[in-house]
């Protein structure tokens, strides 16, 4: 699996738009990404570039323009990038930051049904406290 961690932000914001249309053009991306940034057009090509490189893109290069294709879903690109990032957090912190997400995100009724009964689900078998798991098991 490629290693979404080479991903920088501003390649998150073309592959987004890669994801949403399933594939496209360079100047497909440069309209999109032209609404939301006061990026270049060539700036914007050096990021496909940069996403083929890494192989998050593919380019159909039998067809001018050449069409674009995602190489990893959507899908295992962000779970790969939260569980970094909550494999990097504090064990006892972990709930905190779903929270944070929580309150600062928004998020469909749907959404929130499933996430309650997740939570409800989850509830069952969690743990009364969560032991900092930083200092790993040295006490």
């Amino acid at each position: 699996m490629r290693n979404i961690e080479t991903m920088s932000d501003a390649e998150w914001n073309v592959m987004r738009i890669f994801w949403t249309l399933g594939k496209g053009t360079s100047k497909d991306a440069i309209m999109y990404l032209k609404r939301k940034t006061d990026w270049k057009e060539a700036t914007i090509k050096t990021l496909i570039v940069r996403l083929q490189k890494k192989d998050f893109l593919k380019a159909d290069e039998t067809s001018r323009p050449y069409i674009y294709t995602p190489t990893i879903k959507e899908e295992d690109a962000i779970d790969q990038n939260v569980n970094r990032l909550f494999n990097s957090l504090c064990c006892m912190r972990k709930g905190r930051a779903v929270e944070d997400l929580i309150q600062n995100s928004e998020i469909s009724k749907s959404d929130i049904n499933d996430m309650i009964e997740l939570l409800n689900k989850k509830q069952e078998t969690a743990p009364d406290k969560v032991e900092c798991d930083c200092l790993g098991d040295a006490k």
